[in-house]
């Protein structure tokens, strides 16, 4: 069952548009992350999604609710950002108090052991935390909130890598006690991908591509061999990104477009090897003659 369904969403400020005709399908009880470079429109979709913003055109669903202003949405929606800040005069436990009345899932006995485990006092005022101590104690708001839609955008900014390391088991432990949906934006692609079903791969604004993540990975592929051998192989593919050395080229090309036998590929003497997530990431997203290394040649 879908949980949540865009068509054609776009949303437009004074100055630029974050978002332009996207459209996607997200079903229930995954754990996706929501990927693209600083500026996609990853915020501003995640925004569309939690209620906290209305597209500029298009359609939005979720729970097959139009969430903007919509208290259903709402009280099974949580959105944990790097920008989420409660009352000044708020204990962290008067926070809590408050959570557990508006969430029906809320977890009162787990909220306190990961409070205690990463050393928070319940005494402490949410604007006095540093932003690691911040981030952490927002992220297990997040989780014990056990939301049915459970966004998460950056929620490990100024975590040191040990913390980050426990809340992506966390996070898992949640989803296996708890299935639900959880929608992950985040930098550290590679970290998280282990506990990853699917990528969602936004891009000016557009869904570039949305797959499970061991086909994401398959969607650009590595061709190394002699030059002229892969021009001629290539000439009518899509390169995004190729090195020449000596005699040898190195080639990155869409893997569905290559229609090449592997025995073809063994007999001119060209290797293929797979990229990781991150790596297909940034090829997909990287601007058409954008190469850093071209700066200084």
């Amino acid at each position: 069952m879908n949980i949540i369904k865009c068509e054609g969403l776009a949303k437009n400020y004074a100055n630029h548009n974050a978002l332009h005709n996207l459209t996607c399908a997200i079903k229930s009880e995954k754990i996706i992350g929501i990927i693209g470079r600083n500026g996609a429109g990853k915020s501003t979709f995640l925004n569309i999604l939690a209620g906290y913003i209305k597209p500029t055109s298009g359609s939005c669903s979720v729970f097959n609710n139009n969430p903007f202003n919509n208290i259903f949405t709402a009280a099974n929606t949580i959105l944990i950002d790097d920008r989420l800040s409660f009352s000044d005069y708020l204990t962290l436990e008067e926070i809590l108090t408050m959570g557990a009345d508006f969430y029906p899932n809320w977890q009162g006995e787990l909220v306190y052991r990961l409070l205690d485990y990463v050393g928070l006092p319940l005494t402490s005022k949410h604007q006095q935390l540093s932003k690691g101590q911040m981030a952490t104690f927002n992220l297990i708001y997040g989780l014990v909130s056990r939301c049915a839609l459970t966004i998460l955008d950056e929620p490990m900014n100024g975590m040191d890598e040990a913390i980050r390391t426990d809340f992506y088991r966390a996070i898992l432990k949640e989803y296996i006690a708890f299935p639900r949906t959880f929608l992950i934006a985040s930098h550290h692609l590679a970290e998280m991908e282990s506990i990853l079903e699917e990528i969602l791969l936004i891009d000016d604004g557009s869904v570039l591509a949305h797959a499970p993540v061991e086909d994401f990975k398959q969607l650009l592929i590595v061709l190394n061999g002699p030059s002229d051998v892969l021009t001629t192989l290539l000439a009518d593919k899509v390169i995004y990104a190729q090195k020449d050395m000596a005699g040898m080229t190195l080639a990155i090309v869409e893997a569905s477009s290559l229609f090449i036998s592997e025995d073809l590929l063994r007999t001119n003497g060209i290797t293929k090897s797979p990229l990781t997530s991150s790596d297909v990431c940034m090829y997909l997203t990287r601007k058409k003659g954008r190469d850093i290394d071209a700066f200084f040649d």
